[in-house]
């Protein structure tokens, strides 16, 4: 007997079924409870509330609907198996077929199967056919008879093709393949079923089907006959107590207007039915008709529950108003205006982005626990249309309470897949230097190269120093079709490693130029390393071996045990279940080899596919997506992401889908089936709804619609409930003030951070504080040479670096995967230092091909011309430099002298037999004038009479007197001074300051050219070091009367004794 229960709390499904199993004990104890299930959310929930009921409860067997068809069939003894006709097999089938279109009727598929990446084409098309042949077993089952005895059922154009297709099908498959498809086994079944025959005995005592919201009509069918022979039960949750399968929406409403019309009233009968129940409920009116047209006789009960009974809540609530006014199918009346503020029982937020609308939605979940002390985690379920677009950014928001998420595919949620699939793609690259290191560093990885964490930046540096950019090796780029050049190469970079470990040479050994800075560093991360990049370049050799699905697997399995390892972990034997997958169940049916773009394409999307059962109801704040937790109870239901085109999906059908055009009842109807999930939500929520969406542009603040579902429930609240400002807009931030001034009920924080944020935000600038106060204060006497010149060269940055021992700018700025085209800046200054000093040493290792090995300079032919051009400049600099004829540069020379109550040490450089010279192939900067000066002031101490030189690029200076400058004393109390705070001494603009006032010409005041040089080197940002002493501060604010003293006191005494040519 089909009996069918129906309630609107599924609350009241689960007691009934509690009391079914408790009244009702099957004979044989050993026999397992079955039930009939639609999403692993209900599975988890009916074990734990008949668990809760019982006190324990074991034995017993989920079945999704058709795995429950093949459990029947096989104690029918039918011995058939429609595993043939599965998709997933059913996909390989068809790429087998595809690959032999001969005939007229197949011209469009020939048409499309043409040009680049055929084989992919053809298995993404086979793909699509296997899903729509799939939908044709279930709810088209008659017309693949017809198709079988050679008969079309349509004019469609593409029915020709797909009808031989189909009959190919049906002849290649043998009896042990699965003759018969899944449509045919459902007649089969239900033929046995319904022969008269007595099968009791053959068959379990009953089948509960608990929460299904939807069948194929041939389903239905099938449990009615076999209602015949045990007991199923039904268990169907509805949002209405009366029968509500004539009602139309609007749409229908005005379809049958246009059709008839005669009809002077449009929505005439609409008036008598509730508006949700018209525009949400396609889906549950259409099963309450099947089960009304296709059930022969069913014993009916139910157990609903108004809303509002007296007792049962503390006060009305507009939730659950609604879910009373569905229950009877009343349509509600327009009222009065209500204040939101009094009741928040459906709260609807506005805000910018995804991050938003999770720090919005703590806050409210936070407000909730902490005003009712009875509501517990376990009592609130977040869900999204697709909880994988907000899976990233969960953790980052509610790290601090206790949460899972569900329902993610295998790629998100098995780091070990992931991984996989990221080697996978490399082959699909160029191999570049920053994705090869990506995969290395996944901790499945890296430790099956015998490499520790520690030795992964190490390893990068190594890469990126050694001119590693992207491609294996010359060959592999020229069978890319690329030029086949080595410079760049994972291969050169690795010989430039290994020579560099074996000798300590700064030139070419056998064409080979060692990489310097790895001598003695360990040999074990290099091993490892080059172990890797082996294994790469055997896999690439691998797949580009066309293979039969069997052989793909024994060759994927093998890298998976040469890249993790032989571990038995549950993520590793979820790719190995994968990856054995065509071997097992597809490799009989496909004989035909496949590449590597083929493999790479299913194995993507079977992992995205893929669904973890893991995470549902675990007593902690659920995260999921909509479809397997709906119609599950909670306190409080949370939507996210209802935005315009995201939620309800539209119906896209494929233009050759022969059922996109015949709609019936029981189709699937992804818009249909969203709209009803919303509705099932509605109902699920027991004292709140949360509806969020990004409903405001994050770059200008404009206004983005809702999902069309959210418009029209906002428009039934404010036509029928009198709620017409239920919708809160967030601002941007999280910091914003509105969220702590009060002024607003509806926008608060329990974020102290934030808080912190908006009040001094809301307090404005404020005097900048010396917060390295009291950090400085030690004495300094006895100063370096070198710490004296980096100090003038960047008072701040010494300041910073050397006295409170912080480090900016550690992460140096990762390089391009291409390689150069254009030198920048800093590589260009560089190779320019290098060739005027290998002109001055006559050293040979400055060359083109030392400098593009080390990926500092462009390849081939540019690379030569932009060389040749800055050796020109060399020389001409050289030239200039030889010309003041200063002899032999001398030995460098010791430095201790007794300067006032300083002692100065170190060693002096750039002696020449007739002078000091300094160099600098580039424009003079400031850094150049004060470290021209330091030198002349010591070299005077120490040689009296000598003259000190600086030649720069654009500028000649001369140093040959100590009158009228600063003297060392001087410049050591600065240097004192600048070691107990940061001194406002900028060299470069204070550089300007000195140029500016010794042009008389100059129309610009010195002033204003010193704050022009000070804004832009911040705003170009060149000084992190002034960023972080002198935050947001204007020039003005910053270039006080102290350095405007200092200019004059050092800079432009300086260049008033200097001889600038």
């Amino acid at each position: 007997m089909l009996s069918l229960h129906v309630s609107n709390r599924t609350e009241n499904l689960l007691h009934y079924l509690a009391r079914l199993l408790r009244e009702e004990r099957q004979e044989d104890i050993f026999a397992a409870e079955l039930f009939l299930i639609q999403s692993q959310g209900m599975e988890r929930m009916v074990a734990q509330s008949l668990a809760e009921a019982f006190g324990s409860f074991c034995n017993f067997q989920f079945f999704l609907p058709l795995d429950f068809l093949g459990f029947i069939a096989t104690r029918l003894g039918l011995g058939i198996s429609p595993d043939g006709f599965q998709r997933q097999i059913l996909t390989w089938r068809l790429d087998e077929l595809l690959r032999d279109l001969g005939g007229e009727a197949y011209r469009p598929l020939r048409f499309y199967l043409t040009g680049e990446s055929v084989e992919v084409k053809r298995f993404q098309l086979a793909r699509r056919l296997a899903n729509i042949f799939d939908q044709y077993q279930l709810m088209r089952s008659e017309m693949l008879v017809k198709w079988e005895q050679g008969q079309r059922v349509s004019s469609h154009p593409a029915e020709v093709w797909q009808m031989d297709l189909w009959r190919r099908l049906a002849d290649q498959a043998s009896t042990e393949h699965g003759k018969i498809h899944r449509g045919e086994l459902f007649r089969q079944v239900s033929g046995r079923l319904s022969a008269g025959d007595d099968l009791a005995h053959l068959l379990p005592k009953r089948i509960s089907a608990v929460g299904l919201h939807t069948m194929p009509p041939l389903y239905l069918e099938y449990l009615d006959r076999l209602a015949q022979h045990m007991d199923v039960h039904l268990l169907m949750l509805s949002p209405c107590r009366h029968y509500w399968g004539d009602v139309e929406s609007r749409r229908t409403q005005l379809k049958r207007m246009v059709r008839q019309p005669a009809v002077s009233e449009i929505f005439d009968g609409a008036h008598d039915h509730h508006p949700l129940l018209a525009a949400l409920g396609q889906q549950g009116r259409d099963f309450q008709n099947m089960l009304l047209n296709n059930v022969e006789s069913f014993l009916d009960s139910d157990s609903y529950d108004d809303p509002l009974a007296a007792g049962e809540y503390e006060k009305t609530t507009l939730l659950r108003q609604i879910q009373a006014d569905l229950l009877d199918d009343i349509v509600p009346q327009p009222i009065g205006q209500h204040e939101t503020s009094s009741d928040d029982s459906i709260q609807v937020v506005s805000c910018h982005s995804k991050l938003r609308e999770l720090t919005v939605l703590k806050d409210h979940l936070l407000r909730l626990l902490h005003l009712d002390h009875t509501l517990q985690l376990r009592d609130i379920v977040v869900m999204a249309p697709d909880i994988q677009e907000y899976a990233a950014l969960i953790p980052a928001v509610f790290a601090e309470i206790q949460h899972s998420i569900a329902d993610r595919s295998m790629r998100r949620r098995n780091p070990v897949i992931a991984a996989f699939l990221a080697f996978l793609d490399l082959f699909d690259g160029r191999f570049g230097w920053s994705e090869m290191l990506d995969l290395l560093r996944q901790p499945a990885v890296f430790p099956q190269f015998q490499l520790a964490a520690a030795d992964l930046d190490t390893l990068q540096q190594w890469v990126v120093g050694a001119g590693i950019r992207w491609g294996l090796s010359d060959a592999q780029r020229g069978e890319e079709g690329l030029p086949d050049f080595t410079e760049g190469s994972w291969r050169a970079g690795l010989e430039r490693l290994l020579m560099g470990y074996a000798i300590d040479d700064d030139d070419f050994v056998d064409g080979v130029l060692p990489f310097a800075d790895i001598e003695g560093r360990g040999a074990q991360p290099l091993g490892g390393l080059c172990r890797f990049v082996a294994l790469i370049e055997e896999a690439r050799l691998d797949f580009r071996q066309p293979r039969t699905l069997g052989e793909w697997s024994e060759v994927l399995l093998l890298y998976v045990r040469q890249l993790f390892g032989e571990a038995e972990e549950q993520p590793l034997a979820e790719l190995q279940a994968i990856l054995a997958e065509p071997a097992e169940r597809a490799a009989a049916f496909h004989a035909s080899p496949v590449g590597f773009a083929v493999i790479r394409e299913w194995l993507t999307q079977s992992a995205k596919e893929s669904r973890s059962s893991s995470g549902f109801l675990r007593g902690q704040l659920t995260f999921c997506s909509m479809l397997p937790m709906r119609s599950i109870p909670f306190r409080v239901v949370c939507l996210l992401g209802l935005s315009d085109g995201v939620f309800p999906k539209n119906d896209n059908h494929d233009t050759f889908d022969l059922m996109a055009g015949d709609f019936r009842p029981g189709d699937r109807s992804p818009r249909a089936d969203d709209r009803y999930q919303f509705m099932e939500a509605l109902l699920a929520a027991r004292s709140y709804l949360y509806l969020s969406y990004v409903g405001q542009s994050i770059r200008t603040g404009d206004p983005i619609p809702p999902s069309v579902v959210v418009t029209e429930f906002l428009e039934l609240l404010e036509s029928s409930y009198g709620f017409s400002d239920i919708v809160v807009k967030h601002p941007l931030h999280p910091f914003s003030s509105r969220y702590f001034s009060g002024a607003e009920a509806r926008l608060f924080s329990y974020d102290d951070y934030y808080c912190g944020t908006a009040q001094v935000l809301q307090q404005g600038p404020k005097a900048r504080e010396k917060w390295w106060c009291g950090r400085t204060e030690d004495e300094v006497t006895t100063v370096a040479l070198a710490d004296l010149l980096r100090f003038f060269a960047h008072p701040q940055k010494f300041f910073v670096t050397d006295r409170l021992g912080i480090r900016l700018n550690l992460q140096e700025e990762v390089p391009d995967e291409r390689e150069m085209f254009t030198p920048d800046g800093l590589d260009r200054y560089g190779v320019d230092q290098e060739l005027v000093q290998a002109g001055r040493t006559g050293r040979t290792s400055a060359t083109l091909a030392a400098f593009q090995n080390e990926g500092r300079w462009p390849l081939g032919t540019p690379g030569l011309v932009a060389l040749t051009e800055r050796q020109t400049e060399a020389e001409r600099f050289l030239e200039r430099v030889a010309a003041e004829e200063l002899g032999c540069e001398l030995a460098a020379v010791p430095v201790d002298l007794e300067v006032g109550r300083f002692r100065l040490v170190g060693s002096l450089t750039g002696l020449h037999e007739q002078g000091l010279l300094l160099l600098r192939f580039g424009n003079l900067r400031g850094r150049d004038v004060l470290a021209g000066w330091i030198h002349h002031l010591v070299v005077s101490l120490l040689q009296p009479g000598t003259v000190t030189r600086i030649v720069a690029g654009d500028t000649f200076v001369v140093f040959a007197s100590m009158e009228g400058g600063p003297g060392l004393d001087r410049l050591l109390a600065i240097f004192a001074e600048g070691c107990r705070r940061p001194l406002p001494l900028f060299i470069e603009p204070a550089l300007a300051y000195a140029r500016q006032e010794a042009n008389g010409r100059a129309k610009t005041s010195p002033e204003e050219k010193s704050g022009l040089v000070y804004r832009g080197r911040l705003e170009n940002g060149y000084e992190p070091e002034w960023r972080l002493l002198y935050g947001n501060a204007t020039p003005a604010e910053v270039l006080d009367e102290e350095f405007f003293q200092l200019c004059r006191e050092l800079m432009c005494s300086i260049w008033r004794m200097a001889d600038v040519r």
